[in-house]
């Protein structure tokens, strides 16, 4: 089996792969500083024992990371405490096989850029990537430009506050906002407070749904052709029925292209 990661500054997804590209099982631990590799080999213990007999033991592992901290942690949890081979994107030789047309590439997190390669090998081109995370995330990925051997091709992307940080903000700034949860809202969650907590659930969901509407509508204006917009991301399952333009949820995305990043190197080495 194949073990990808993706670590956020929010939280670290794990995911095991069989060769055949196979889910096999996922769990989710919190980014947190301080952690070590013997307390994240606690659930990955409880999720192995879990597994039937037959499943095959971990062979490799790949990592997608932007907390510097924890990615050294999270080799030594795979090279050391798991003894199988590491990919590290972002590191030397660990060629994704994208284009990236913006400024300062080493700038742009593993994740995007993953989710970028995972457009390609879903076939979503040319896609909007809108990845509700600690951030709140919209990557332009296109088909790979004439003459070039790049999957496709990345046009940079937005960076807007993530729905949760922006709670946090509020109710930190406010002294008498009360906490509020961010959950699944019906359809019909009414536009106009009438109370504190309700002015607030408006905010949440449909502040996000405006802003999320307009930079997609914004975005493919700016590109004058159809785009596909795919959601991905802890939050994508509660937003996305309030945006129309969403067409498709794919929370494994990410993970899904470690694990299609991973076999493509090995076959190479």
């Amino acid at each position: 089996m194949i073990l990808a990661i993706d670590c956020g500054n929010t939280n670290i997804v794990f995911t095991l792969y069989r060769e055949t590209g196979d889910r096999v099982a996922s769990w989710r631990a919190q980014s947190r500083a301080g952690m070590d590799a013997d307390a994240l080999m606690v659930p990955l213990r409880a999720t192995l024992a879990g597994l039937p007999p037959e499943a095959d033991r971990i062979t490799g592992a790949v990592i997608a990371s932007v907390v510097p901290a924890l990615t050294a942690v999270l080799e030594e949890l795979c090279a050391d405490r798991l003894g199988v081979p590491v990919t590290v994107v972002g590191e030397p030789g660990v060629d994704l096989g994208l284009d990236i047309a913006i400024d300062h590439p080493e700038q742009v997190g593993a994740d995007r850029l993953v989710n970028a390669l995972g457009a390609a090998h879903k076939g979503y081109l040319p896609a909007v990537i809108l990845d509700f995370g600690t951030a709140t995330t919209f990557d332009i990925v296109l088909p790979a430009r004439p003459q070039s051997h790049a999957l496709a091709l990345y046009d940079g992307g937005v960076i807007a506050p993530g729905v949760h940080r922006s709670v946090e903000a509020l109710v930190a700034a406010a002294a008498k906002l009360p906490p509020i949860e961010v959950k699944s809202w019906p359809a019909d969650q009414p536009l106009i407070g009438k109370s504190t907590k309700t002015a607030m659930q408006s905010g949440i969901l449909w502040g996000y749904v405006c802003l999320i509407d307009g930079m997609i509508t914004r975005i493919k204006s700016h590109y004058n052709q159809p785009m596909q917009v795919i959601a991905t991301g802890g939050l994508a399952h509660l937003f996305a029925p309030h945006i129309s333009q969403i067409e498709v949820i794919d929370c494994d995305l990410t993970t899904d292209a470690l694990f299609q990043l991973y076999r493509t190197l090995a076959a190479r080495s």
